[in-house]
């Protein structure tokens, strides 16, 4: 007997265009329960372009997205985004809210009560590693890396099915990056949640991800982990991406 696959996500035939310019292009992509899924490719292949299809941020012109399956409209997509976590490239911290008012602002609008959101913000602290005598802070008087994790914070506050984040470690410094990067990769496994993640940085994905996902011009060219892509690459392009990113040599090795 056949064992169904749980998906948190399926986009068919998804193509979204600006200015006749195929952003995505005719994208099919299944995205597994509990799956962390790395989006990864050079500039303006479509990747950051995908996730906000994901998230609802905007509409395929053709081709559909379904989330949990149920296909994103116009009419659920706010109540949908509420099962998301979303993070953004830059962190997109209000800068006139302190940390603590940054990270519950959702749920004060949703209504929750001062002892839940308390409850929960001592739990994501103990889970980002976030001082709490820093939440009080402005986004300005933080770190680079504290930033992120409160954007982290932000989108774990309604303990969503989801996390999808676009190149969140992209403006920081290697050092803090490779932190950061520890520290992700122990919350994902620690949380179990389905995770989508856009960076540029192939040692990153390698890392972080169970799924690559290559793409090239709006198109996915391969998918898989990265021994896969290196050694029965899909295409020459494959082999060029793979070739351009330094250290390519050292990810083969540490990623058995």
């Amino acid at each position: 007997m056949a064992i169904e696959t749980s998906f948190i996500f399926e986009l068919t035939d998804v193509s979204k265009r600006y200015e006749g310019h195929a952003a995505i292009d005719g994208v099919d992509l299944c995205i597994g329960q509990g799956q962390v899924v790395v989006l990864i490719g050079p500039s303006g292949c479509g990747k950051s372009t995908l996730l906000r299809l994901m998230v609802g941020l905007i509409t395929p012109d053709s081709g559909c997205v379904l989330f949990e399956q149920e296909p994103l409209s116009l009419e659920n997509v706010r109540s949908q985004r509420h099962r998301m976590g979303y993070v953004i490239q830059d962190g997109g911290l209000f800068p006139h809210l302190t940390a603590r008012q940054n990270i519950t602002l959702l749920a004060r609008h949703l209504s929750w009560d001062d002892s839940r959101i308390h409850e929960r913000i001592e739990t994501l602290a103990e889970l980002t590693s976030f001082p709490l005598a820093a939440l009080d802070r402005y986004p300005l008087e933080m770190s680079g890396g504290q930033r992120q994790r409160v954007s982290l914070m932000r989108a774990l506050m309604l303990d969503p099915d989801v996390l999808l984040l676009d190149e969140p470690l992209g403006a920081l410094d290697p050092m803090i990056r490779s932190q950061l990067q520890d520290d992700l990769r122990e919350i994902f496994s620690r949380l179990g949640k389905t995770v989508v993640l856009v960076t540029h940085d192939l040692a990153e994905a390698a890392y972080l991800a169970d799924t690559i996902v290559l793409l090239h011009e709006g198109r996915i060219v391969q998918q898989g982990d990265l021994p896969s892509l290196i050694e029965s690459p899909a295409n020459d392009f494959v082999t060029k991406f793979i070739n351009a990113q330094r250290g390519a040599s050292i990810l083969q090795g540490g990623a058995s």
